[in-house]
């Protein structure tokens, strides 16, 4: 595997609809979910209500882990990303607009029709945003094939507009 480009990275994280978010309560009991998510100015933003297990263990260690990954029609063909940092609140309604409308486009072609729930009708005082102050982000990645001249990998052709 070769590390990926901060441009891959960028585009890796825009591109991809779903992400891991893994935490560990204070025994070391991991616990990991997956979340729909935004990559915005350098940080990673969940709509994310601090309840059950999840909000429990986030009240007292709010060190988490992040992975993001995409795999192509072959298994030796794939891509990951692991970010380390903290998730802390957003209170700023400036920020969560933001955050929201980004978000929104990201997501809007999977919902063409107009649903009530999930945040979209929520006013942004009480959307429940959270965001991962990123501490380490690394990106991973096979390397292109050689020997093989009739499949040209999938990850090389999204990387092909992100250099590694």
């Amino acid at each position: 595997m070769i590390a990926m480009s901060n441009v891959a990275i960028e585009k890796l994280l825009n591109d991809s609809l779903i992400g891991r978010l893994g935490m560990a309560d204070i025994d070391g009991q991991p616990y990991s979910l997956p979340f729909p998510f935004c990559w915005h100015q350098g940080a990673i933003y969940l709509r994310l209500a601090m309840t059950g297990r999840k909000g429990a263990i986030l009240k007292k260690n709010n060190q988490v882990c992040f992975e993001v990954d995409w795999c192509g029609e072959e298994m030796n063909d794939y891509a990951s990303i692991i970010i380390e940092g903290r998730l802390l609140p957003v209170t700023a309604l400036s920020e969560k607009n933001a955050v929201r409308t980004a978000n929104d486009a990201k997501y809007r072609r999977l919902r063409p029709h107009h649903r009530p729930g999930h945040g979209r009708s929520t006013t942004l005082e009480d959307l429940a945003m959270h965001k991962i102050v990123v501490r380490t982000i690394s990106g991973r990645c096979m390397e292109p094939h050689t020997g093989r001249t009739d499949h040209v990998p999938d990850s090389q052709r999204w990387l092909a507009a992100a250099p590694l």
